[in-house]
């Protein structure tokens, strides 16, 4: 009898497949074959489906064939058997219906995050979700009574606290290498939206990358802090900095943002202490400094995807990260996170990062965007969610007003 964990998969875009160097979910699937099984994947454009059906076999019996090259003829049988057994459903109600699975991955437009989370939840499922984990605080906060309501387990899908060299940096802090904490500096940047379907759904730079800092940072500081105020910063705040886009050929206007700085504010509710994490999200390219962690006795940063420690008086030493078991199949961490949700729900635990936290992070960004809209004056968390319970009954206008007040064009 079969007793690893039984999964599927709700969605087959890019976050699917990954951006290359072993990134994304399916490189995950292959890499934990002895612990969870891949038994479904569900989509609802037939072509998408029988295209990631090919890929996964494609992927499990590249796998396979390196196993048995090494001696382990045993994963080897492990990814063939779960290759011929995937089964494909163009309907998450129907996957969940024929399946009973342990839990569901839900990688599906955000926009959809909210129906596909309820779906899991009544059908017994424990669920692991992308960022972000909604499009509003007001349907974030829903999802946080369901899974409550539930008892199931729900992992937010922060990715990156789970990736190199993030995790080693947090074990850092903690040790106190650089004293008592102070502040963080993060920019994310790309050139570019990682997928243009997210501008659709109402999702810019800030609900993208921006959500990817807030939490990692945030996990940086300790979720033991709170968050308390955030404001945009001068000279861009959030805003809209390259208005078309050249997609396919052919020129597209950007209805999103496209740029978000800001800091939050956080603080720590049984010491008094407080940090102040400065924050870059952008698609056209980065204006801010690199990673910084600064301390009372150093700083840490990160060069040449190494970690450098820098003391009080300058002197820099690295410090090198490693893991135990098998290495990751690539960067991003989202291959770690799956395993982290098959082992959650095989000891029947609750993850740091879940429902709450990733509910939390949507109010702060969206937060954003009302500090932008008030003339970049700072915002407290409870300030914005007393502004935000005006569109409690339809929280869709709450994010068409964040994005007509709260852009910068």
């Amino acid at each position: 009898m079969d007793k690893r964990i039984k999964f599927g998969i709700a969605g087959t875009g890019g976050i699917f497949y990954g951006w290359g160097g072993g990134s994304g979910h399916l490189p995950g699937c292959a890499w934990m074959v002895d612990e969870a099984r891949l038994a479904a994947i569900c989509d609802v454009s037939a072509t998408s489906l029988e295209k990631a059906a090919v890929a996964v076999r494609k992927l499990y019996q590249e796998k396979a064939a390196g196993h048995k090259e090494n001696g382990r003829d045993d994963l080897a049988k492990l990814l063939l058997a779960d290759s011929e057994n995937l089964k494909l459903y163009t309907s998450l109600e129907d996957m969940l219906k024929a399946e009973k699975l342990d839990f569901a991955d839900i990688i599906t437009p955000c926009e959809h995050h909210l129906a596909a989370i309820r779906q899991s939840l009544d059908a017994g499922c424990h669920v692991l979700c992308e960022k972000p984990l909604t499009r509003t605080w007001l349907e974030s906060e829903k999802v946080v009574r369901d899974v409550a309501n539930a008892g199931k387990i729900l992992l937010y899908g922060e990715n990156l606290i789970y990736a190199d060299p993030y995790h080693d940096i947090r074990k850092l802090i903690l040790k106190g290498e650089i004293g008592e904490l102070e502040a963080i500096w993060l920019p994310l940047s790309i050139s570019e939206p990682g997928n243009y379907s997210y501008t659709k759904g109402g999702i810019g730079a800030l609900l993208d990358m921006g959500i990817h800092n807030i939490t990692l940072a945030w996990f940086l500081a300790g979720f033991d802090y709170t968050p308390k105020r955030v404001k945009a910063l001068s000279p861009d705040g959030v805003s809209n900095r390259i208005k078309q886009r050249l997609l396919d050929g052919v020129i597209t206007e950007l209805n999103v943002e496209d740029y978000a700085s800001f800091v939050v504010e956080f603080e720590n509710p049984a010491s008094g202490q407080w940090i102040n994490t400065y924050l870059e999200a952008s698609w056209s390219f980065g204006d801010r400094g690199g990673f910084r962690v600064v301390g009372s006795n150093g700083e840490i940063r990160i060069e040449d995807g190494k970690i450098v420690v820098v003391d009080q008086f300058g002197n820099a030493h690295g410090r090198n990260f490693f893991h135990t078991g098998t290495v990751p199949p690539g960067y991003g961490g989202h291959p770690q996170q799956l395993r982290a949700m098959a082992r959650l729900v095989r000891e029947n635990a609750q993850p740091s990062c879940d429902a709450k936290i990733a509910s939390e992070s949507l109010a702060i960004a969206q937060a954003v965007y009302l500090s932008e809209a008030r003339g970049r004056k700072a915002v407290t968390l409870p300030e914005f969610k007393e502004y935000a319970q005006q569109f409690d009954k339809n929280p869709e206008e709450l994010l068409r007003e964040l994005l007509k007040t709260g852009v910068s064009r």
